[in-house]
């Protein structure tokens, strides 16, 4: 069963050009989506579907991988980018058009974005000096950190279409809602402005729960997929905007088949990962395929 938590953290006011800033009153932000760390589907409900709630989604995603600091597992290093090159140009990102939102109204009447969602592109490999050391990480200070980095010039600026995925080493605990990594969560993504904004900051978390690198890879498909079709959460389990697809209980496309995966051959290198499926609402089952790149 996912797990959810309430987050109260801080929403400031954003000026023309402005990157996110963190105010001192702290305001509920969102609920995580999060990969549990246990492999356990969610069983499927007959009829199940995902319904559209009005929120954008992430077109043409633009991925940048952040190694927090120089610790980060080799394999993760040394393998991550070569991933994100197959994965944004594959037809595991084909499968994710089925969630475009051309045309569609949401649920509760909000009007849509009326976006297609298409292949990405991968923003390269970054390794960043965190100016917060600790081990011990909330997720708010991952946010300061991720934000300061973007306004120290050390990570490319926000768009609609960035993601930046963040990668951990493995001494380091994030802690959120009472919850810790890799015994309540394995990962989850989020946004730092919790409504639509032209300069919000769309970010995963993948600590080191020690899995090896086809964990890593499985557990970034999954964050990865969530982050395309559903970049901006809400509080509680009943979905409302700015969210895109979810369940009507609040499970999104990677939450329903967490225990199901497939493999991503890039065909230019004869290289293949573990990816997981998704919900398919064509369907209405997880997927079942493997997938190809370019």
């Amino acid at each position: 069963m996912r797990f959810r938590f309430m987050l109260a953290s801080a929403l400031a006011a954003i000026s023309v050009a402005a990157l996110p800033a963190m105010a001192a009153s702290p305001q509920p932000q969102g609920h995580y989506h999060l990969y549990t760390a246990h492999n356990t589907p969610v069983p499927l409900a007959a009829g199940q579907t995902m319904e559209y709630f009005g929120g954008q989604v992430i077109s043409n995603v633009n991925v940048v991988a952040v190694m927090w600091g120089p610790n980060v597992p080799s394999a993760t290093v040394q393998g991550i980018g070569g991933f994100f090159q197959a994965l944004v140009n594959s037809t595991y990102v084909d499968q994710l058009a089925q969630y475009s939102t051309v045309g569609i109204t949401g649920v509760n009447g909000d009007p849509g974005t009326n976006q297609t969602i298409g292949r990405g592109t991968f923003g390269g490999t970054v390794t960043i000096t965190p100016v917060n050391t600790s081990t011990h990480l909330s997720d708010t200070a991952i946010r300061k950190e991720l934000v300061g980095q973007i306004r120290a010039g050390k990570l490319p600026r926000p768009s609609a279409n960035m993601l930046y995925m963040i990668y951990f080493p493995q001494n380091i605990v994030i802690t959120l809602g009472g919850g810790r990594s890799c015994l309540s969560f394995g990962a989850y993504h989020e946004a730092v402005l919790g409504k639509p904004n032209k300069n919000n900051v769309f970010y995963g978390v993948m600590p080191d729960c020690g899995g090896g690198f086809t964990s890593t890879t499985n557990v970034t498909s999954h964050e990865f997929a969530e982050s395309v079709s559903d970049p901006i959460p809400t509080p509680g389990s009943n979905p409302a905007f700015p969210q895109a697809w979810n369940t009507s209980n609040g499970y999104e496309i990677g939450d329903l088949c967490e225990a199901y995966s497939g493999t991503l051959t890039d065909s230019t290198t004869n290289t293949s990962y573990t990816v997981q499926e998704v919900f398919q609402n064509t369907t209405g089952a997880c997927g079942t395929g493997n997938f190809t790149s370019p």
